[in-house]
């Protein structure tokens, strides 16, 4: 008499092996999604990127003097005459009928005013109407086009996208014509329109473009600044 041994084997159920592939199915739907995910992650990093090399460069324009005739050898920069009248912005008259060398307003003792350490008022410069080109104050970087690439790295900054382009314009703008001496000051819109002559508002509008990779970064990207006609002391600089 013989005897049958029934040997049983792991074998995959039809469910089971239904269940695999609508798992692999899903898997494999969701990878084009993933990978475009990852691009996208990437070209966002490149246009953060350009906006940091955009706010260097801002950052860079206004360490520099507020106007050419702020550069001259004295220790501290004077508010300079402009060519627009605000009464809230103007000198303030002494009893005797002569000018105070301060703002309205400013206490006597304030070192911010209109004179130089040699007792001399200076005017305001046109833009682009300057002497040198040394990139001393910040009329001097109007219209400069600053490019990122693999021979500027050192210079710039060790950035992904070689082919950056920041675009610099400097122009006056209108001082808000408005009450100063009050505890709130309110203005809207302080950024729009050029004005003719000289003012107390320098605007610098930086606007970075980028060519290598595609509609990230089409759209344009700009970073705005001004800097007042407020008299400073001025920084000291080392070259080295």
């Amino acid at each position: 008499m013989k005897v049958r041994h029934i040997v049983h084997r792991k074998a995959l159920a039809m469910v089971e092996l239904i269940f695999a592939i609508v798992i692999m199915g899903l898997a494999l739907m969701s990878a084009p999604m993933l990978i475009s995910q990852a691009k996208t992650g990437g070209l966002v990093v490149v246009q953060q990127e350009a906006i940091a090399a955009c706010a260097t460069e801002v950052g860079m324009i206004m360490t520099r003097a507020w106007d050419e005739a702020d550069t001259n050898d004295s220790d501290y920069a004077p508010i300079l005459i402009v060519q627009e009248d605000i009464t809230a912005l103007n000198e303030a008259t002494g009893a005797d009928g002569n000018g105070t060398g301060k703002r309205i307003g400013t206490p006597l003792s304030s070192s911010r005013g209109f004179l130089t350490s040699s007792a001399k008022r200076l005017n305001a410069s046109f833009i682009n109407n300057e002497e040198g080109d040394e990139y001393d104050d910040i009329d001097d970087f109007n219209g400069k086009t600053t490019t990122l690439n693999s021979e500027s790295t050192t210079e710039q900054g060790d950035y992904i996208d070689k082919s950056l382009q920041i675009s610099t314009t400097v122009n006056y703008i209108s001082a808000p014509n408005i009450t100063y001496r009050t505890t709130v000051v309110k203005y809207d819109s302080p950024f729009n329109g050029n004005a003719v002559g000289t003012t107390n508002v320098k605007f610098i509008s930086t606007n970075i473009t980028s060519g290598s990779h595609g509609d990230v970064l089409d759209t344009n990207i700009t970073l705005k600044a001004f800097m007042c006609n407020i008299g400073t002391y001025t920084l000291n600089t080392r070259t080295f």
